[in-house]
C-alpha cells in the first residue's frame, strides 16, 4: 500500500498533463468527484468524461500548486492555487481538496472553493484583497 500523500500528489501532478484517460488508472472504479455545489460525479467513466470536458474548458492551462497537505489516515487535505485558462478566462483559483484514498487509488475526490470569486475574476474585478497573501 502507497502513503496517501504520495498518491495525492502523484494524481495531482498526472491532472496537470491534461490526459484524461491516463488519470482512470489512478481512480477507483466507483470513485466519486465533487466540487461542493456541482453534482457529482460517480464511478471511473464519468470523472474520465468530467475532466475531459474541463480540459477543453481550459485548454491553455490546468495546473494545480499544492500549497499545504495534510494526512489523516487514508485521508488527504490539499490547499491548492488551481490554475485554470482557456477562452477568455484566466483564473488562478484558491481551493480545498479532500481526497480519500483506499490503497493505490483515490477514492472519493471533493473540492471546496468560492464560487462567486470566480465571477469576480472572470468580470475583472480587482480580488487582490480576497486571496490569502502569497498566492
Amino acid at each position: 500500500m502507497s502513503d496517501p500523500a504520495d498518491v495525492v500528489l502523484r494524481f495531482c501532478e498526472l491532472l496537470s498533463k491534461r490526459d484524461a484517460q491516463a488519470v482512470r488508472s489512478h481512480l477507483a472504479a466507483d470513485a466519486v468527484y465533487q466540487n461542493v455545489g456541482m453534482a457529482a460525479s460517480v464511478g471511473a467513466d464519468a470523472i474520465v468524461a468530467d475532466l475531459a470536458n474541463q480540459y477543453t474548458m481550459f485548454p491553455q492551462t490546468y495546473r494545480f500548486e499544492i500549497k499545504h497537505l495534510a494526512v489523516n489516515g487514508d485521508v488527504v487535505l490539499t490547499e491548492r492555487i488551481d490554475y485554470l485558462e482557456g477562452p477568455g478566462m484566466k483564473m488562478a483559483l484558491p481551493v480545498m481538496g479532500t481526497f480519500v484514498v483506499k490503497g493505490d487509488l483515490i477514492a472519493r475526490w471533493t473540492d471546496y472553493f468560492d464560487s462567486a470569486l470566480i465571477g469576480k475574476i472572470l468580470g475583472g474585478e480587482d480580488v487582490g484583497g480576497l486571496i490569502p497573501p502569497g498566492y
